[in-house]
């Protein structure tokens, strides 16, 4: 069993933002501060046996934000920054039929978040959590190994982009996660 840890402490003086001036867009210094800590544990209760968890906790401030109107200041959390976010996965695997068959699944989940700086409404993401799943089966020798998969088993929706370009372009850009995806993977190693 392994347990890492980091405690970490950002003083910016010149954050570089994107704001919005009016119809242009720009990149701008401002003060900013970021502190948080991350823990990651990997353990190996029994050889055939993996767990894993991360968490990440951060807390983060962006200042003397100007908005669009080019006259208000306004302070927000930094970019896709969420105040938590973990992950964890657990893998077993065992022998079958000559070689090793294995069954994992993973979870991650954020905390909201804002995609920009200036944090418009539309540019808010909420709470996400992805679940995942995967059966695989491997020759010992490495050679091959096939599987069956099953990515966002609970097809959440959650976007990883957005920009509210409303105010000169008149619409707001987004791109969402993939939707619950399932498939088969196989691999050959020749030589």
């Amino acid at each position: 069993t392994t347990l890492d840890a980091s405690a970490f402490y950002y003083k910016y003086k010149d954050y570089q933002a994107f704001v919005q001036l009016g119809v242009n867009q720009t990149i701008i210094n401002l003060p900013a501060t970021a502190y948080g800590l991350e823990v990651e544990l990997n353990s190996h209760p029994t050889d055939r046996l993996t767990l894993q968890l991360g968490v990440s906790m951060l807390s983060s401030n962006v200042e003397n934000i100007i908005l669009p109107d080019t006259v208000t200041e306004v302070e927000h959390d930094m970019p896709q920054a969420p105040d938590f976010s973990g992950n964890a996965m657990a893998r077993y695997e065992f022998p079958l039929g000559g070689n090793t068959a294995s069954l994992q699944a993973d979870v991650q989940y954020s905390d909201k978040f804002c995609f920009t700086v200036l944090c418009a409404p539309v540019e808010k993401e909420s709470s996400y959590t992805v679940l995942n799943a995967r059966v695989g089966y491997a020759a010992d020798d490495g050679r091959w190994s096939a599987a069956v998969f099953g990515d966002n088993l609970t097809n959440e929706k959650y976007r990883v982009y957005a920009f509210d370009s409303s105010l000169f372009a008149g619409v707001v850009a987004g791109v969402y996660a993939k939707p619950r995806i399932w498939g088969v993977t196989g691999t050959w190693r020749f030589g």
